[in-house]
């Protein structure tokens, strides 16, 4: 049974920088979900994604219909890029696919077939979505390559220790 949480597929950095930057700068960090929404003239499920991410990465915490910016999510929008890379590397690791993309990375070089067939064997069913490579590239180039715990070589990554 997979035991840690499982980064939303779709989830993109530029829109969960967005949304704790909206929810810091234009509701002074708490704000109904409908209203961040149409502050950022996105739509509701157009939103999730990057709300179910900053929760996992534990920038933001929901209660009831309001979305609140966390300590840690006030630390990461104040941080320095270069502080913002580590931050986000330490929330990554307790991620997948960023988890078992590390550690595989780390024992060899290895490739979107390689990631896929590691968390379909830990029991992962997102591994066995539609469209998973696809994904699974924008995931760790946006998120993992940014954090620099991972580089890409032509098809292949390998961790960065």
């Amino acid at each position: 049974m997979p035991g840690l949480p499982f980064m939303p597929l779709d989830a993109r950095f530029a829109d969960v920088l967005g949304l704790i930057d909206t929810l810091a700068n234009e509701f002074k960090g708490q704000a109904d979900i409908f209203m961040i929404a149409k502050e950022m003239e996105s739509d509701i499920d157009d939103l999730m994604p990057a709300l179910n991410a900053a929760v996992y990465l534990g920038f933001v915490e929901v209660k009831g219909g309001d979305v609140k910016i966390t300590d840690e999510g006030k630390e990461f929008l104040n941080a320095k890029i270069s502080d913002r890379k580590k931050i986000l590397r330490q929330k990554l690791l307790s991620l997948e696919p960023f988890h078992t993309a590390y550690s595989l990375g780390l024992r060899k070089p290895f490739t979107i077939d390689d990631l896929i067939e590691e968390l379909n064997d830990e029991g992962y069913v997102e591994a066995r979505e539609p469209g998973i490579r696809h994904l699974l590239e924008i995931l760790l180039a946006e998120w993992g390559v940014f954090a620099g715990m991972l580089k890409k070589r032509g098809d292949v990554y390998i961790a960065i220790p």
